[in-house]
């Protein structure tokens, strides 16, 4: 029959819209919605900011680069391109030293700051959320202060920092990541691995030359809480004052 002939080349000749995955779109093209202190990125009309004060749009690579989550209710679009960061949170690790090195973000160490903080270079292809360098901040511990630091200088402040040095000055590590991607300082927030599948974050603690930091919650909480209970009776490293 004629006009069903037809009718089928006008349809077939008519523009079909492209009906891309949220994930799959250029993540500088996508605008999601944020307020200034939150922790997630959003919908426009998500529910959770019905309330919401200084709404405004950004780029979802600029959220994922502020280290921001989707929300989980109004599930905004995410990004599944480039190299995948690697929780230690999910699926949920028993232990750090069940992290898995073929999985982790390698990494150079530039520059040892103090006891638990460093400065890395990334190489390509790195995940959107990360510049080809970054300050690092230590999950889950905390050294004393060193001399350099604008705050009082910490006991075994310039051990810590001399024994990580040694420990890591100019090598090859590997980075996994837990709930929070950065602190309010900007700073990423990372496990770090020897490539002999030591985390660095956890021999601090066990060797008495960093605390076991649980104002925040984080993975391995329970596990840097016993290592820094060991220290303390071993009277290791700041503990044998």
């Amino acid at each position: 029959m004629l006009v069903p002939t037809v009718f089928l080349v006008f349809a077939l000749l008519l523009p079909v819209p492209l009906c891309a995955e949220a994930g799959s779109q250029d993540p500088s093209k996508v605008l999601v919605w944020v307020t200034p202190s939150g922790t997630k990125y959003h919908e426009k009309d998500c529910p959770t900011l019905k309330n919401s004060k200084n709404l405004r749009s950004i780029t979802l690579e600029d959220a994922l680069k502020r280290g921001l989550e989707p929300c989980s209710i109004c599930n905004p679009p995410v990004y599944i391109g480039g190299k995948e960061l690697y929780r230690v949170n999910n699926p949920p690790l028993r232990s750090a030293r069940e992290g898995n090195l073929s999985r982790m973000l390698p990494a150079t160490v530039l520059e040892v700051i103090d006891g638990d903080t460093i400065k890395v270079s990334i190489p390509n292809p790195r995940p959107i959320q990360l510049k080809a360098q970054e300050t690092i901040r230590f999950l889950g511990i905390d050294a004393p202060e060193t001399s350099a630091s604008p705050r009082p200088a910490g006991y075994y402040g310039e051990e810590a920092k001399a024994y990580v040095k040694k420990l890591l000055a100019g090598k090859s590590v590997r980075l996994a990541f837990d709930w929070d991607l950065r602190d309010k300082y900007g700073r990423l927030l990372a496990y770090i691995y020897l490539t002999d599948g030591t985390c660095v974050n956890l021999h601090l603690v066990e060797q008495g030359y960093a605390f076991a930091y649980v104002h925040f919650t984080f993975q391995f909480m329970d596990e840097f809480t016993r290592a820094q209970a060991a220290a303390k009776q071993k009277k290791r490293g700041l503990w044998g004052r």
